[in-house]
């Protein structure tokens, strides 16, 4: 039996080591080890991480647990690394957060909320990774749209709350009343067909 400091190392490395992070299951799968005391270990691995000495922290997100850097020193790393969510335009986020809060959701539903054109925003936040998606059953089979896993990662999120709070919006701030599609144009964006994107 490994003494209980060789098991948060190892436990360290896996989570450290892994790109889009590993839920309890996995991990107590991995070592072989019950999820409570998986859960233990990753609570003193927390605590002793929150200390100022160290520049990340360990959270779940989505589920997973994964490090993320402290906000104190993302100035620096930010020299190194960009996330996506620098890039986003503010029609971008706008759409983003209809989808995150009412997704899977057509681009039609989108469009009656915001009362125009999204195809645009749709097109783009699919290639940042931050929405997918997926032919629905319906006749013509639009897409649904909802968010991915890197969404939450790139927000550092577990649940949705967080987002709405995150953008300063509620859930009633999400209108659903019906409104006239703007005619807008966006150049050569591609028209949705083929298969889903992940």
């Amino acid at each position: 039996m490994e003494p209980d400091i060789r098991k948060k190392a190892i436990l360290e490395a896996l989570i450290f080591s892994s790109k889009n992070g590993l839920s309890l299951n996995k991990l107590a799968s991995i070592m072989e080890m019950k999820i409570s005391q998986i859960s233990l270990l990753i609570d003193e691995l927390k605590k002793e991480y929150s200390s100022n000495d160290h520049g990340v922290c360990l959270k779940m997100i989505n589920g997973k647990y994964i490090f993320y850097t402290k906000e104190n020193v993302e100035n620096f790393v930010k020299k190194i690394f960009q996330r996506p969510i620098a890039k986003i335009t503010d029609s971008q986020m706008e759409v983003l957060s209809i989808v995150a809060v009412k997704g899977p959701i057509l681009r039609s539903e989108i469009e009656l909320i915001r009362g125009k054109s999204s195809q645009s925003q749709l097109y783009e936040l699919v290639k940042m990774g931050l929405i997918r998606k997926n032919k629905s059953k319906l006749p013509g089979k639009p897409y649904y749209y909802k968010v991915t896993g890197k969404f939450f990662q790139t927000f550092q999120l577990n649940d949705m709350s967080g987002f709405l709070e995150e953008i300063n919006i509620k859930m009633e701030d999400v209108k659903t009343e019906t409104s006239n599609i703007s005619t807008e144009e966006f150049g050569s964006v591609p028209e949705e067909s083929g298969n889903s994107d992940n």
